[in-house]
């Protein structure tokens, strides 16, 4: 654990902040979720097209883009959050709840897409 340092900003007024890598890690991670729901839903949109399921393979491109999209944005947001540390704890259970909808989201359209074909 690294410890936590204090920056003084012009006014003299000191903050915490981690100069650790976990927020890194954490950004990274999101970003990672983003890539793979983003070459899923590619994958589920290819193979709706190839049997002619035009509008799933387009809700599913589309959905999947926007779903990419938000847990980018999410890892960018906590990111920036982070980059100054306040006294009190950084839970997201909303933004875990929010990826954890979208992977389900995800794995039902392409169990249909895979029963359908």
């Amino acid at each position: 654990m690294t410890p936590v340092a204090r920056r003084a900003d012009a006014s003299g007024d000191t903050t915490r902040f981690d100069p650790g890598l976990a927020r890194d890690r954490t950004a990274l991670a999101w970003t990672r979720s983003a890539l793979s729901m983003l070459a899923i839903g590619t994958l589920i949109a290819r193979a709706a097209f190839e049997a002619d399921l035009n509008v799933l393979g387009v809700i599913a491109a589309a959905g999947t883009l926007a779903l990419a999209l938000l847990t980018w944005r999410q890892g960018n947001l906590l990111y920036r959050e982070r980059a100054v540390d306040s006294s009190e704890p950084h839970h997201q259970p909303g933004a875990l709840g929010f990826l954890m909808s979208a992977t389900l989201v995800v794995a039902v359209v392409a169990l249909i897409v895979t029963i359908v074909l």
